[in-house]
């Protein structure tokens, strides 16, 4: 009974894998629907052919990407239209004008089109300076090269910025070597620094409060207690958060 027991959770372990690897793979392959295609005053649809001509570095690379099997509704009347135009618009003037600028939609207000969740975090007090003109979705994200929509390297991407946070470091803060984003919305945030949630509660997610090493209680207390408000920013002391080649506590 036992052996058999064993047998059926080994099959229910790899079946349910194997079901999960499935759902993942739909999930990138499928054919999505955008909730409305940008517009382009004065244009109509040529489809993705009269991309080729100009585009051939992007269109013969792009067919097996996320992206390509995007469809979206120009109105509810139309078929749907599927590929390049679904993201940037029809295309026809685009065309007609040898690619003159202005005459197709692309950058953020493509992308926004679908994201719009993303999009509004932009407008969020602490936010990537994306409205200011200062970096582009594409800065992170490979729209057309990528089989992978989403980044391939959350912290090689964040880095290639904010060098001064890559490591590696002979003290390594666990949760940044893993992935920026346990601590940081890298859209947007209403806190500073892009934070996910304030100080001490995003700390105190991962790290329980020593007492005897913050001079709160305990035998081992090390003196004259801190007071509330330097407990409510530990970087006050750990400013070291992302790695330290000195402390191990990251303060300095």
């Amino acid at each position: 009974m036992k052996q058999r027991t064993r047998c059926v959770a080994n099959y229910l372990l790899f079946g349910g894998a194997a079901a999960w690897g499935l759902l993942l793979v739909s999930c990138v392959m499928t054919t999505g629907t955008v909730t409305s295609i940008p517009s382009v005053p004065g244009a109509t649809f040529v489809g993705s052919a009269g991309c080729v001509e100009c585009h051939e570095n992007i269109t013969t690379q792009f067919y097996d990407r996320t992206h390509a099997g995007l469809m979206g509704h120009a109105n509810k009347a139309r078929t749907p239209e599927q590929g390049c135009e679904s993201c940037h618009g029809p295309a026809s003037l685009h065309v007609k004008s040898g690619g003159e600028s202005g005459t197709i939609v692309k950058g953020a207000q493509a992308c926004a089109s679908c994201h719009q969740e993303v999009q509004a975090r932009f407008s969020m007090a602490s936010h990537h300076p994306l409205r200011e003109g200062v970096v582009g979705c594409t800065s992170c994200h490979a729209a057309h090269g990528s089989k992978q929509a989403t980044l391939t390297s959350t912290n090689a991407t964040c880095t290639s910025c904010h060098q001064a946070m890559r490591g590696p470091h002979a003290f390594e803060h666990g949760p940044a070597v893993e992935n920026c984003t346990n601590c940081h919305h890298p859209h947007g945030s209403p806190l500073r620094k892009l934070l996910t949630m304030s100080q001490p509660m995003l700390c105190l997610q991962c790290h329980s409060l020593p007492n005897n090493r913050h001079g709160q209680t305990g035998a081992n207390a090390t003196g004259t207690p801190f007071s509330a408000a330097v407990l409510r920013d530990c970087t006050s002391c750990h400013s070291q958060i992302h790695g330290s080649s000195q402390d191990q506590h990251l303060r300095y």
